[in-house]
């Protein structure tokens, strides 16, 4: 328990039906308090605090936090079975009462049959998305019981808890501010967000008058969003009414349009109605804007001093098909547009090194051994670190050279959906598919290699 020690509790099994338990014994046997449990925007702060030790959770160490309620013991002996059992606080009982949030398998990295460099796994919450935080900290929508739990993908511990009233879907981050913008679902025409400071949730509404000849109030629901400058945020968002107005007011016919907003749900320039928006990228370097559809990719010009958008002739063209992920290099020079099949067609395994403004202007290509499905660049641009369903791959990003290559060894049905780097680049994670309303999600996880790729020229 951090910031107490370690303590020795047993549980009695009071209700088989729903697996609830009670505490009914507790002491402690070690009084070894250290620093109290980091949450929230501690978690931002890479430098606050150092990595677990990568043997906790493969040795069955069981964790509390105060914090959260929850307690995960991922190695537990049941009737000669080892099993991970995670269990939260029924806030209020007395005695203690724990209800099981879940109850499986241990889950401490692929199968031993199969060669692989990953250092763990684990299984958590049933998400769609996560966001890295430092030393193995992620943010996850528990999709099923609608928070956003601080989980440690390296130990399981828990942070803290963040009930809400419907699921969370994909994060953003606003550093500055310490801020996380999220989307829902049911998709819902409101901005929420976190504060990682106070960890209280809140949420502004989302609708613009727009004008032609006459003037129309729509109603925005977002998809995907991206930072902007100063805390402002693009957005691909849904228009739920489908309303086709007249007399030269702007619509879309597929609902979809990209907007420009700040923290507070005020927009900053007309929304622009889309065709068939999938995802959104801003790289505040270079100013530009991407919009990207499961085939196409677009790239606008952002003046942020009067908030236009300016569409750059001769993008918005297909390069790729049934396309995974995106990605801009830190310096704003170069596209990685993830596509199954590649992007200049089916020629090969690899990923284009795209001009952002001259999508068939290359820099060469990043060639894989099988399908690419998620790719992204390292924080000082030299190294691209990407996977298919069979390696991970680190590749120099100058000269598009293999500088190593791992065995994933993924178990039968697992398939790669996010490959990142953890915020302070120690670790590389590996979130796969998994299905709205599964009962979990799960990770693997390794340390990042000591490897340096060319320097920028």
């Amino acid at each position: 328990m951090p910031g107490i020690g370690e303590v020795a509790a047993q549980f009695r099994l009071v209700n088989p039906n729903d697996l609830t338990f009670q505490l009914t014994f507790a002491a402690l046997v070690a009084a070894e308090p250290g620093p109290p449990p980091l949450s929230g925007a501690d978690l931002l702060d890479c430098d606050a605090f150092t990595p677990p030790e990568f043997s906790v959770a493969a040795d069955g160490l069981a964790t509390y936090s105060s914090i959260s309620g929850i307690l995960d013991a991922p190695s537990v002996n049941l009737a000669g079975e080892q099993i991970a059992v995670r269990l939260e606080y029924i806030e209020g009982s007395n005695p203690w009462m724990f209800e099981t949030l879940a109850l499986g398998q241990v889950q401490s990295g692929p199968s031993d049959a199969l060669i692989s460099a990953l250092g763990g796994g684990l299984v958590t919450e049933p998400a769609q998305h996560f966001f890295p935080l430092c030393h193995g900290w992620v943010l996850i929508g528990d999709f099923t019981r609608n928070r956003i739990v601080e989980r440690n993908l390296i130990s399981g511990e828990t942070g803290a808890v963040y009930p809400f009233n419907t699921r969370p879907e994909q994060f953003t981050l606003d550093e500055e501010n310490e801020i996380v913008y999220f989307t829902v679902h049911p998709e819902s025409e409101r901005l929420y967000r976190l504060d990682l400071n106070t960890g209280v949730i809140d949420y502004n509404q989302l609708s613009q008058e727009l004008c032609g000849d006459i003037c129309y109030t729509f109603g925005f629901a977002p998809r995907n969003m991206s930072m902007g400058e100063g805390g402002d945020i693009f957005a691909i968002m849904f228009e739920g009414e489908g309303i086709n107005p007249e007399n030269n007011v702007p619509f879309s016919d597929n609902q979809l349009w990209l907007g420009l907003f700040n923290g507070d749900g005020n927009f900053l320039m007309d929304s622009l109605p889309l065709e068939e928006p999938v995802r959104v990228l801003y790289d505040p370097v270079r100013d530009h804007l991407f919009g990207t559809t499961v085939s196409n990719l677009a790239t606008f010009d952002f003046n942020p001093a009067l908030n236009v958008l300016a569409f750059v002739e001769g993008t918005d063209i297909a390069v790729g098909s049934d396309c995974t992920d995106f990605d801009v290099s830190p310096d704003g020079n170069r596209l990685a547009h993830t596509c199954p099949n590649g992007n200049y067609g089916p020629t090969e395994f690899g990923i284009v090194d795209m001009d952002p403004r001259d999508y068939y202007n290359n820099d060469g290509e990043w060639v894989f051994n099988a399908s690419p499905v998620s790719a992204q660049f390292n924080s000082d641009g030299t190294l691209l670190i990407a996977a298919d369903n069979e390696r991970l791959y680190l590749f120099d990003v100058v000269t598009h050279l293999i500088l190593e290559d791992y065995e994933l060894g993924l178990l039968e049905g697992e398939e790669v959906r996010l490959v990142r780097q953890s915020r302070d680049e120690d670790f590389i994670y590996i979130f796969l598919q998994n299905d709205r309303f599964a009962d979990s999600s799960k990770f693997y996880w390794m340390p990042t290699p000591d490897i340096e790729g060319t320097p920028l020229p």
